[in-house]
């Protein structure tokens, strides 16, 4: 009786045993993997015990019938595996010349193609795509001849063997690169000729400030308390001084135009201002008098001779005499020079009578 007990007991613990066993063995876990494809990096979500293609199908990654992968498709995922390759399938055209060659590869590079073809790489002959681009279906390869051009970049001048058929590539297979405001001659799109010269030119935009002088103006004022001809400074001058903002424009580091963009007054200019003398010497004014005393004698003989109709005209030259002494004078001048510099402004010339005039120099 004890004796069937216990084979019922270790019938049960084997029973228990498989099941967990089996338990373990079915479990699975979800796992994260990088697939290469083409070049391009992507990564996606698995779960151990499904094989590469499952992964790939749930991943949305579609394999053509002669693509193939690394692993192999069929392989199951394991908590070891990190990474997939996929390799696609391709068939290209080689040309070199007259000479067309079809080939076939699973994951190869231009550089298979046209080893593949039978053509061999030099320094005078390379394809028109980089060497390590992934093959595409469809495609075609061009083996060039090498062009001989010119090309400055930051000012300096080389020469250069290209392969590319344009401009723009041409720069992409220096590994030259431009920025938004850089300019390129001839354009980017032209097609490269043997001796062809190209330029890039590194354009820069920064702004800079600057204190610059204002130069003083000068007035001129009139005093009949100083003798005529006499100039005496009243208030010294003083130049001015602004702060101008200009956006400057360089070309391969060196200043090409500038424009200005703002300007503030920081210190207003005090103009000069210059005392005229007006006053006759007391000579001057008996010299005068005389003059007009002989004047004065030789109108009373013109009028003794001549009867009334000489007075009249003795009076008459009296009349204009006074007119004129009378007549207008100069009372100020102010200098306006301009604030560039150039030398050149206007006076504003202030007369006895109240007229002002405008006077450019």
């Amino acid at each position: 009786m004890k004796s069937k007990n216990l084979v019922k007991i270790i019938s049960l613990a084997l029973v228990i045993c498989l099941a967990v066993c089996g338990l373990s063995a079915c479990s699975s876990k979800d796992i994260k993997l990088t697939v290469n494809d083409m070049g391009e990096s992507k990564e996606i979500n698995a779960t151990t015990g499904m094989t590469v293609a499952d992964a790939l199908t749930k991943a949305e990654i579609t394999l053509g019938e002669k693509d193939e992968t690394d692993p192999e498709k069929s392989t199951k995922i394991t908590e070891d595996l990190k990474e997939i390759t996929v390799k696609r399938f391709a068939e290209v055209t080689v040309v070199y010349g007259d000479e067309k060659k079809q080939v076939s590869l699973v994951g190869g590079t231009v550089e298979d193609a046209v080893k593949e073809a039978g053509f061999k790489i030099s320094d005078e002959i390379k394809p028109d795509a980089p060497l390590t681009d992934y093959l595409k279906d469809g495609m075609t390869i061009n083996l060039v001849k090498g062009i001989k051009i010119k090309l400055t970049v930051d000012g300096k001048t080389s020469e250069v063997t290209t392969f590319m058929a344009t401009v723009e590539a041409m720069l992409k297979e220096q590994k030259i690169t431009l920025s938004g405001d850089d300019t390129v001659k001839p354009e980017l799109s032209e097609k490269i000729k043997e001796d062809m010269e190209v330029i890039v030119s590194r354009v820069t935009f920064k702004e800079v400030t600057e204190t610059e002088k204002i130069s003083y103006g000068t007035e001129e004022k009139y005093s009949d308390s100083m003798e005529k001809g006499a100039r005496e400074v009243s208030q010294q001058g003083v130049d001015g001084e602004k702060t101008v903002t200009y956006k400057v424009k360089y070309i391969d580091g060196k200043e090409d135009s500038r424009e200005k963009i703002k300007e503030e007054v920081t210190k207003e200019p005090v103009k000069e201002i210059v005392t005229v003398g007006t006053k006759t010497s007391g000579g001057d004014s008996g010299s005068d008098d005389s003059d007009s005393g002989n004047n004065s004698g030789n109108n009373s003989d013109n009028s003794s001779d001549n009867g009334s109709s000489g007075g009249s005209g003795g009076g008459s030259d009296t009349d204009n005499d006074s007119g004129s002494s009378g007549g207008r004078t100069e009372v100020s001048r102010q200098d306006m020079p301009d604030c560039d510099g150039s030398g050149h402004g206007y006076y504003i010339v202030t007369y006895s009578d109240g007229s002002v005039e405008y006077i450019e120099y």
